[in-house]
């Protein structure tokens, strides 16, 4: 069943969540909250106090290294216009997600 919070409950939520020191999937299942929903209400809320402010920030490679690993599985690999991203197959898939999540913030 849905339930109708208001904005000062959920910010109470994104306080709440960020103190506990879970991840934001960990928080959202113990609370019966729907991620989706955390994540667009946290956007839409928190994104009304950063109008001014980019949402994008600079990322610079401060280290390139390469990696040999004597796999048989082939690597993740993800592609875009601007960068291109292998890692080893045996990526755990939250640690991909995470990385995913960071570039969609």
């Amino acid at each position: 069943m849905r339930k109708f919070r208001r904005n000062d409950e959920w910010l109470a939520i994104f306080e709440e969540q960020k103190q506990s020191g879970l991840k934001i999937i960990d928080y959202c299942q113990q609370n019966a909250i729907s991620t989706t929903t955390f994540y667009g209400t946290r956007a839409r809320l928190l994104g009304k106090k950063n109008r001014g402010q980019s949402s994008f920030i600079k990322a610079t490679i401060t280290k390139q290294t390469e990696q040999v690993v004597l796999s048989q599985d082939p690597p993740f690999m993800l592609t875009t216009a601007h960068a291109a991203l292998e890692m080893p197959a045996h990526c755990s898939s939250d640690f991909i997600l995470d990385i995913l999540k960071g570039l969609r913030a």
